[in-house]
Order: structure tokens, then sequence, then C-alpha cells
């Protein structure tokens, strides 16, 4: 019944499951692109400078377990943001 639906659906919006699971894909990393871009984006106005310049400052004094914890939400929001931005880049080519 399924694959029925699936078939009646896609043909209805004249485009190809192929088509529609690489749509949907792209959607899906845009999003994932968004939330951490926001994540980071919600750090930098808190300490007001960008995560390079805080990592410095970071390393270069005694940091509260507050500041560490941030440190390390952080720094994966900022990493996890370059990763969905350079698989998006690679479905431009």
């Amino acid at each position: 019944m399924i694959p029925k639906i699936h078939k009646e659906i896609f043909s209805s919006l004249l485009i190809s499951k192929d088509r529609f699971l690489d749509e949907m894909a792209i959607l899906l990393a845009r999003q994932q692109l968004s939330d951490y871009a926001m994540e980071a984006d919600y750090f930098e106005k808190k300490y007001g400078m960008s995560f390079h310049e805080f990592d410095r400052s970071f390393r270069s004094q005694e940091a509260s377990y507050q500041m560490e914890n941030d440190w390390m939400d952080w720094k994966f929001a900022v990493e996890s943001r370059e990763h969905w931005q350079n698989i998006l880049k690679q479905t431009e080519q």
C-alpha cells in the first residue's frame, strides 16, 4: 500500500523519488546548519567576541566551570556549523 501512495505523491508533486530524497537531505542539512549557527551566534553575543578570540582568552586564564561548559558547547557548534557549510557547498557544485 505504501509504495503505491509514494508513487501517487511523487507523481502529483511532479518529482522523482530520488530528487525528493536529494531535496529532503539538503533541507535537513540546512536545518542542521541553521541550528549550529544560531548556537554559535548565541555565544558570540553572550561573550561579545568570536569563538577564536574566546578560545585564546579561555586558554590563558583560570576558567570557571560555566565558561568551560560554554567553551565545549561553542567549540562543537562552530565545528558543526563548518561541517554542514562544507557539505552544503558540495551540493552546489
